[in-house]
């Protein structure tokens, strides 16, 4: 039965080329004329595709050396699907391709296989083999792929909460904290300690908080908003509320605060006139 694998093996590296431009075609036509990649990236997919294929060949080859061709699967696996995430791919087309895989690899597998009057049961095997090792290949991709698209996004969550709350000093004694967009409580929260960290290193007096650019504000970050202006209280600062739309109101009313004991500015220009006047 070896000596069978070695020649399934060695025809389809033989065939590598071949069977990847066959892969190349399907997956082309399946794209739309605004979607094909431009012809020096789909150079690059092409001869990663042969070199995948190539390891098939030689992992058939050697398949009584399970442990090191499952290993060199997970190796290929790894470091093609940080390479396709790299490249802007979607992991649901890149896993499009495992089916083309299987396909043009196990039916030249038969073939070889009836060419050689190789027993249907060995010509079995090997495309067992072959499925074995796609699949632990896949995984690896699969598992690659996520743990560094998770890593992106935490990355750049962690920038744009570092950019979410800009204390910015329009003059030795007052600054503005300018919000803008939905807060969601994870986004409060960072607020509220980014707030409080630069108002105590800028020395300031007044901040102006204008939520005039806030599209949404719901009881909890009402709350936060509220726990930022205590805050800042008790380390000296006070807090001018700027552009609170009726909603914004109505939330912080539901939290039992009343709204007239805020510091409360109208407008931000209105708020920087009564500070400079």
């Amino acid at each position: 039965m070896e000596k069978e694998m070695v020649l399934f093996g060695k025809r389809v590296v033989e065939e590598k080329y071949m069977i990847a431009g066959l892969i190349q075609e399907e997956r082309q036509a399946d794209l739309t004329a605004a979607s094909v990649s431009n012809q020096e990236l789909s150079a690059v997919v092409l001869e990663e595709r042969v070199r995948f294929i190539d390891l098939l060949g030689t992992s058939i080859q050697n398949s009584c050396y399970e442990e090191k061709i499952m290993a060199d699967m997970a190796k290929w696996g790894t470091a093609t699907g940080n390479f396709f995430l790299a490249h802007g791919m979607s992991l649901d087309v890149a896993l499009a391709e495992t089916a083309l895989y299987r396909k043009h690899i196990a039916t030249l597998i038969k073939s070889e296989g009836r060419r050689l009057a190789i027993s249907p049961e060995i010509t079995y095997d090997a495309a067992e083999l072959l499925h074995a090792l796609l699949d632990h290949a896949t995984y690896a991709y699969t598992h690659a792929y996520t743990t560094s698209y998770q890593r992106n996004l935490a990355t750049a969550r962690k920038e744009f909460l570092e950019l979410s709350a800009p204390v910015v000093p329009i003059s030795d004694s007052v600054a503005i904290l300018p919000l803008v967009g939905s807060i969601e409580i994870d986004r409060a929260r960072y607020i509220l300690e980014r707030t409080l960290l630069s108002a105590s290193e800028l020395k300031i007096s007044t901040l102006i908080v204008d939520l005039s650019g806030v599209v949404r504000v719901d009881t909890m970050v009402a709350e936060q908003i509220i726990k930022i202006i205590q805050s800042l209280g008790l380390i000296g600062v006070e807090a001018v509320l700027t552009g609170i739309r009726p909603e914004t109101a109505q939330s912080m009313t539901a939290l039992g605060v009343e709204v007239r004991t805020l510091n409360i500015g109208g407008s931000l220009k209105r708020a920087l006139e009564k500070v400079y006047n």
